[in-house]
């Protein structure tokens, strides 16, 4: 017999209006032990509101929450099993770093508190009081705190987004070392596409309260299913074209699409998978530079092509000038949009 997902919402529907558009809209979800989940979209499309939902915080209208094939869709917040950690931390000011890892805590025998400190790098801080901590040392405080309730589950609600950029990715990399290690599941709500793709190991795309795609990031990345997951997922040239048997006519040159379609198409070339040049003596120019953005390990070209504006990201290289004439082509096959 199949073991249960670790967490699984079926049906999950939420509306703050009687008769009003739903929040969340049959949302229906699962993560497995050590496996992190993320939901990203645009703001009000239903990502808290979801994580509120699995907490315990919210009541869905419609829709049952499982934990490990219990339903705790009634279950009060406190005895669920779920831990979250709050966008800003939501420590106790009045208490000191211990007492607010020592409130959390399922066990209270001595060195719990020290067990957890240490789990997150903090050894020895347990006597400050959460204004005496920096925002990385209180991000993880918090999440100290939230394993000291020892949960089988972790929400985690925009967890980086009080940190500044310098701080940002190096708390990405020790926050997510040490949720893996745990072997918790980890759903967590994000709006950057940075963070989604480089913290989770699976995203969920939503909308209007609906999941429009959900996959590995790699693979949401890089197979988006419709015009908008793949611009939300990151900046990408939208293009349309006519296809014949599975080869695309555009001002790029054939390109090969995944699936055999044929007559009016529409799909996604990332920036970094097409390629610029100068041309060579002879050959006619297909593009011009129109602008440069020189980012320091790369740089971004904005090319007219075939009276299209594409974007094309290549790492550094000689810098091609404003209004020189080029080359640009893309390799590889692409997949078509499954609507438009």
């Amino acid at each position: 017999m199949e073991e249960p997902a670790l967490l699984s919402t079926r049906g999950l529907s939420r509306r703050f209006v009687r008769g009003g558009a739903a929040v969340v809209d049959d949302l229906s979800l699962e993560i497995q032990p050590g496996e992190i989940l993320a939901l990203i979209g645009p703001s009000g499309c239903g990502k808290t509101t979801t994580l509120r939902m699995i907490a315990g915080f919210e009541t869905p209208d419609e829709g049952h929450i499982l934990l490990s094939g219990r339903d705790i869709t009634g279950v009060a917040a406190e005895r669920r099993g779920v831990g979250m950690m709050f966008q800003d931390y939501a420590l106790f000011p009045h208490m000191t770093v211990a007492e607010n890892i020592q409130f959390g805590a399922r066990r209270k025998e001595a060195g719990v508190v020290e067990r957890y400190l240490g789990m997150v790098g903090l050894a020895g801080l347990g006597r400050r009081y959460p204004d005496q901590l920096s925002g990385g040392q209180q991000q993880r405080v918090a999440l100290a705190r939230c394993l000291a309730c020892e949960p089988e589950v972790i929400l985690l609600d925009e967890p980086f987004s009080n940190l500044d950029a310098a701080l940002r990715s190096t708390a990405r990399r020790e926050i997510r070392r040490l949720l893996k290690s745990s072997g918790l599941g980890i759903v967590f709500v994000t709006h950057d596409q940075e963070e989604a793709l480089s913290f989770a190991d699976r995203i969920a795309v939503m909308r209007d309260g609906r999941i429009l795609q959900s996959g590995s990031a790699q693979e949401v990345y890089d197979r988006p299913l419709d015009a908008f997951v793949a611009s939300f997922l990151g900046r990408t040239n939208l293009l349309e074209a006519t296809a014949q048997r599975g080869v695309a006519k555009t001002p790029l040159g054939d390109l090969a699409l995944t699936e055999p379609v044929s007559g009016a198409v529409h799909f996604s070339v990332r920036p970094e998978r097409i390629s610029i040049r100068r041309t060579h003596e002879g050959e006619k120019p297909n593009g011009r530079i129109l602008s440069v953005e020189f980012k320091g390990h790369d740089m971004t070209y904005w090319v007219e092509c075939g009276g299209l504006e594409l974007q094309v990201d290549v790492m550094q290289q000689g810098r091609l000038p404003e209004g020189a004439e080029v080359h640009v082509s893309a390799k590889g096959s692409f997949p078509p949009f499954r609507q438009v």
